[in-house]
């Protein structure tokens, strides 16, 4: 089916990282992690909280230019302070009122579940408005939320001090999007594979020097998305 990729890379990522999650204790999920200032619980919350769709997604209007995954990812408000402090404002909200009841494994499972449900009955194909972004394709959609598991795997990953299980099945759906961000294929000399593409596209480590050398003025645009 349309988008058949999309919710496949989905269903294997957001189960690798639940099978991570599992196997943690509840001191673990207290420690600090790179997307200050949460803590690895808060993070876990804010992850599942990306997944989450309604059981019936609104169907946009007809006709127009279709918005694409890396398009959602080039709105200008995400650069900005208020787009950020209200993200980790909603997710500190959210995770006092989950993390009372439920612990952050256990909600981040069954959220993703409940998601890939919902996803199960839909048709990818659809055209669903987005907000800031305009019309996309509910897979296109669908392909963002693989990308905010790979890339916030990785600071699970960072935080436990563990490498990373990036499925796949997620590296290739999300290394497109990645590209057309970068407006090019990143140069061969400097040796990527698809998760260093995405560790450094999305900022999870920095750009060596010898890299920099490379990308010449391209440099400039990393992160590409953070």
């Amino acid at each position: 089916m349309p988008g058949g990729d999309a919710l496949t890379a989905l269903v294997a990522e957001s189960g690798a990282l639940s099978t991570v999650l599992e196997q943690l204790g509840a001191e673990e999920f207290g420690r600090a992690t790179n997307c200050p200032p949460w803590d690895l619980a808060e993070l876990v919350v804010h992850v599942a909280m990306s997944v989450r769709v309604g059981d019936e997604p609104p169907i946009a209007a007809p006709g127009g230019a279709l918005s694409t995954a890396a398009d959602y990812y080039r709105r200008p408000e995400r650069n900005t302070s208020p787009y950020r402090q209200g993200n980790v404002d909603r997710t500190q909200q959210v995770a006092a009122a989950v993390l009372a009841t439920t612990p952050a494994a256990q909600w981040f499972s069954q959220t993703c579940a409940t998601a890939i449900s919902v996803l199960r009955r839909r048709d990818l194909g659809q055209i669903v408005p987005i907000g800031g972004v305009g019309a996309m394709t509910l897979a296109d959609w669908v392909t963002t939320r693989v990308m905010s598991l790979a890339a916030h795997g990785l600071d699970v990953a960072i935080t436990l001090g563990r490498p990373p299980w990036t499925t796949r099945s997620a590296l290739i759906e999300i290394a497109p999007v990645l590209t057309d961000l970068l407006g090019m294929p990143p140069p061969a000399e400097l040796g990527w594979d698809d998760l260093a593409l995405l560790a450094v596209g999305t900022g999870r480590r920095p750009l060596t020097e010898d890299e920099r050398s490379i990308l010449g003025p391209a440099q400039h645009r990393f992160p590409l998305l953070s």
